[in-house]
């Protein structure tokens, strides 16, 4: 029977110790999670950090292109803008040099007609009795 209580003591024993083991396990296992949820919860934190720069970029991004477009826009309108404008001056231009032309034209047919009447306004003058025909020294003395 003693042997029994030995053979049972020293069981006992293995299993207390086997007991402390599974401890010494278990504890290490509980730290190394503690440990790895640490990490997870660390990386947890980067990803929401680089989602939330990559979420404020992609934002910027957008809104520069919502300006970028609004630019090309106004680019866009300011161009159509300013060629109307200058088909307009041009056709201003294009009136303005035909009513100068035609001006030039009205000039010249009025220094014809000037002309024309001079010679006649001589003629006239030379065959009225008494006038001796006038001389270019004359002529300028008069005027």
């Amino acid at each position: 029977m003693l042997e029994d209580l030995d053979h049972l003591a020293a069981r006992i024993g293995q299993l207390v110790q086997r007991s402390r083991h599974l401890h010494a396990e278990r504890d290490a296992l509980r730290n190394k999670l503690a440990h790895t949820e640490a990490e997870r919860d660390a990386l947890r934190r980067s990803q929401a950090d680089t989602e939330a720069r990559v979420q404020s970029l992609q934002s910027g991004l957008s809104d520069a292109e919502r300006g970028r477009e609004q630019l090309l826009s106004q680019a866009q309108d300011a161009e159509t803008a300013l060629r109307a404008e200058l088909e307009r001056q041009q056709n201003e231009i294009r009136t303005l040099q035909a009513r100068l032309q035609s001006r030039d034209a009205d000039v010249l047919r009025l220094h014809d007609v000037a002309a024309s009447a001079q010679v006649r306004i001589d003629a006239v003058l030379a065959r009225l009795p008494g006038n001796a025909p006038l001389t270019d020294a004359a002529l300028q003395e008069t005027n």
